[in-house]
């Protein structure tokens, strides 16, 4: 067995001998993010000369920071110049708890935690993310890829090989169709065979509505591929044509 998990128990690994759960205090990690936000320099002053976090500034930030520093020109630049999480955390909050050191207690922690993956959900690969939308203009696309990592076992102490989840801005259009609209395409696959896979199950258990089924998945068919006008007309107009028994639509 491998992983930070391992041997972490101790003395209390005794069944029974587990301390309780420690309760997070809420308004310490909130205190701990707006400071963290208001060090890096995301801040706003009020009227009344206090100064407050502005998460928008931290979304702007990201942003530069994916076309500053993650535009990947082809496949021989992909692992360095893409992002994980982490480093895109790293990059935008240089002080933020668990950067510099680990994280010393749970309220600590849960800030990490929460800001990584607010930072990492402005980068999301999604049609609707802030640095999706932002990049339009430019022709440039966000995509997502797992590269080759090292990693700090934080039992050992030692590096070790691991691969994660990266993401980069592109105009490879190779790239593109890797990384961004064949995942798409293969989740729309995916959910095509578990459609199918569910109304067969109806049909083995209820022959009678086999031909029902069968129409039913050939409308659907039909709506799914016509719902996509950005795939070939020729493939589309072959696949929408005809009906399950062959006799034209």
């Amino acid at each position: 067995m491998s992983g930070y998990a391992e041997d972490t128990i101790g003395d209390a690994g005794v069944e029974g001998d587990l301390p309780e759960e420690r309760i997070l205090d809420e308004e310490l990690v909130e205190k701990i993010k707006a400071e963290a936000l208001i060090q890096a320099g995301y801040s706003v002053t009020t009227e009344d000369g206090a100064v407050r976090s502005d998460v928008r500034q931290l979304q702007v930030a990201v942003f530069e920071g994916m076309r500053d520093r993650h535009i990947v020109s082809g496949k021989g630049d992909l692992s360095t110049r893409s992002a994980t999480s982490f480093e895109l955390y790293q990059e935008v909050l240089p002080d933020g708890p668990g950067v510099r050191s680990l994280a010393r207690t749970d309220e600590e922690h849960a800030v990490q935690s929460q800001l990584t993956k607010l930072v990492w959900g402005y980068a999301n690969v999604g049609i609707n993310s802030f640095v999706q939308k932002h990049v339009a203009d430019r022709g440039l696309v966000l995509c997502e890829a797992k590269v080759a990592r090292t990693k700090i076992n934080e039992e050992t102490h030692k590096r070790q090989p691991t691969t994660e989840l990266a993401r980069f801005l592109t105009l490879d259009g190779e790239l593109i169709m890797t990384y961004y609209t064949g995942p798409a395409g293969a989740a729309f696959l995916r959910a095509a065979r578990k459609l199918d896979a569910q109304l067969g199950l109806v049909a083995d258990r209820r022959p009678e509505l086999s031909v029902p089924v069968a129409k039913q998945l050939h409308t659907v068919v039909r709506q799914a591929v016509a719902s996509i006008p950005h795939a070939d007309t020729r493939s589309v107009t072959a696949l929408t044509s005809g009906s399950p028994d062959g006799d034209g639509a």
